[in-house]
């Protein structure tokens, strides 16, 4: 039995016991689901509990009938959501087979980038319902940054600007009006969105629920700088959980009014600690999930990297050790991981801030000039701006890796690695390569620079290869997460130990003392 065999064995084993023989099984049976009342009947329906065993359809799925067949081993499929400022993106795994493929929501199909999943959503006469259009990042009546919104509220900081939309759409509501009203809109979102791909799995596995023990659960990827604070890691966590529960019933409506899904949320509240969902359900940080598909590859090779993430909020670098064992285990050693505030919407942001402008209609004109690679003189400001925070922010991580390593001359043989959708030449690849020319080497240097290669074991369809660098987190989440390498945050990252420091000998190189 090979190594994958036996991880499947025991994974099962785990989430469903010893394996019964197939003709004793029996499925149970699970109840109908019950609707959300349609819009504008509020008042002549009352709104639906859901049972406590319509809520584990969010994790084991049944049928009414038992199959005469012999019935197969049970599915096991793993969702990662990639949890983005301006998109979201998802990849879904067969677990049993260990093939992956990318989530395409039906009504992009068309699309250029298809994979891309707006994380802006509408609020108007009380409804949320998702964005009809792919390509509007600031629609009006539209809600957006909902990551960062969430941030703020758990860490209580309401009077934050960047709130003012949701600010506007609650009606100028009291500070827990508003953070209330924050957590509903996280929790339409995520439902609605993964309540869109649950359908599509089924669809794809049409046999999906005939077993009584096919299983799907959630991972979701967000910034580290997020995870490791603990208030935040809790939100995130009920979200997540709120959301999976519900995900199917919000999928069956196009919309949904702000009391109506506070009462859904309300009358089902016992199930949300029911420890078979919460096992379901994982928060994990991006800049982990990231460097796990490069591990994975077939072309990954031993080195000392930095890998800078460009998304649309943030700038996501770390650096880190990678060598193989003799026993063919992978050890990756972090040395460094910086979060900062200079992703991709700041360009536009920082341009309409220049104009005294910050409505969705600005932010909507400004995006668009900057990604139709305009010269104005706002965006040119703010690209600069945002080049002089990147480079700083660059050396810090670059001298900190430094200061962590034994051999401090093997900062010499780094590799960089790019990544994220707003990867860029001007402001961000000219910023951290500028940086191997410092003081912290000897000498001008050009690093090496290394694409993100495409996994095997991923399948693309129809859809472009070239786009994997805005797949990274999606990929890295989407594993069982039993096999998802231990969360390492910033602030636990240390020295390393001298047998997990891989360092390049050059020929004729004179070795030091201290170096032996």
């Amino acid at each position: 039995m090979n190594k994958f065999s036996r991880f499947i064995r025991s994974i099962k084993k785990k989430l469903f016991g010893e394996e019964q023989p197939p003709e004793t099984i029996k499925p149970s049976k699970v109840e109908k689901s019950q609707e959300i009342p349609s819009p504008g009947t509020v008042k002549q329906q009352t709104i639906p509990s859901l049972s406590k065993q319509e809520n584990k359809e969010a994790v084991r799925v049944t049928v009414d009938e038992p199959s005469t067949k012999t019935l197969r081993q049970p599915h096991f499929i793993q969702i990662g959501f990639d949890f983005g400022t301006s998109f979201s993106k998802c990849i879904c795994r067969d677990v049993m087979t260990n093939k992956a493929w990318v989530y395409i929501p039906e009504e992009y199909a068309g699309h250029e980038l298809p994979f891309l999943i707006p994380s802006a959503f509408l609020f108007s006469n009380g409804y949320l319902r998702q964005v009809p259009e792919q390509d509007i990042h600031y629609p009006e009546e539209g809600l957006y940054h909902l990551k960062q919104a969430l941030v703020l509220v758990a860490l209580e900081k309401l009077e934050d600007t960047l709130l003012e939309p949701y600010r506007v759409a609650c009606g100028h509501c009291d500070k827990v009006q508003l953070g209330h009203f924050i957590k509903l809109c996280a929790v339409y979102f995520l439902a609605n969105a993964l309540g869109k791909v649950r359908t599509q799995i089924k669809k794809r596995m049409s046999d999906f629920g005939e077993h009584p023990q096919d299983y799907m659960a959630v991972n979701l990827a967000i910034p580290v700088a997020d995870a490791e604070k603990p208030a935040v890691n809790r939100l995130y966590v009920d979200i997540l959980i709120k959301a999976w529960s519900i995900a199917d019933v919000i999928n069956r409506h196009q919309s949904i009014s702000l009391q109506e899904l506070e009462s859904l949320l309300q009358k089902n509240e016992s199930v949300f600690s029911e420890p078979e969902l919460r096992e379901a359900c994982l928060i994990y940080p991006e800049v982990s999930a990231n460097v796990q598909g490069f591990v994975r590859s077939r072309v990954s090779s031993e080195g000392i990297y930095l890998f800078s993430d460009t998304g649309a909020w943030t700038v996501d670098q770390s650096t880190f050790i990678f060598i193989r064992k003799q026993d063919n285990t992978d050890l990756l050693t972090f040395l460094y991981g910086n979060i900062l505030p200079c992703g991709s919407s700041y360009i536009e942001l920082k341009a309409a801030q220049h104009c005294g402008e910050l409505d969705s209609q600005s932010l909507e004109k400004w995006r668009k000039r900057k990604e139709r690679g305009g010269t104005e003189i706002e965006l040119l400001r703010a690209k600069d701006n945002l080049a002089k925070e990147l480079t700083k922010g660059t050396r810090t991580t670059l001298a900190w890796t430094k200061k962590k390593l034994y051999v401090p001359e093997q900062l010499e043989d780094m590799r960089v690695i790019f990544g994220g959708g707003g990867d860029c030449k001007h402001p961000y690849r000219d910023s951290i390569i500028r940086q191997f020319s410092g003081d912290l080497f000897r000498g001008r240097r050009q690093p090496d620079v290394l694409g993100m290669p495409v996994p095997s074991d991923l399948d693309f369809g129809s859809m472009n290869r070239r786009w994997m660098s805005r797949l990274t987190v999606a990929y890295g989440v989407a594993f069982e997460k039993s096999e998802l390498a231990q969360f390492i945050y910033p602030k636990d990252v240390s020295t390393p130990e001298p047998d997990q420091i891989w360092r390049k000998i050059r020929q004729f190189e004179m070795v030091s003392q201290d170096q032996c």
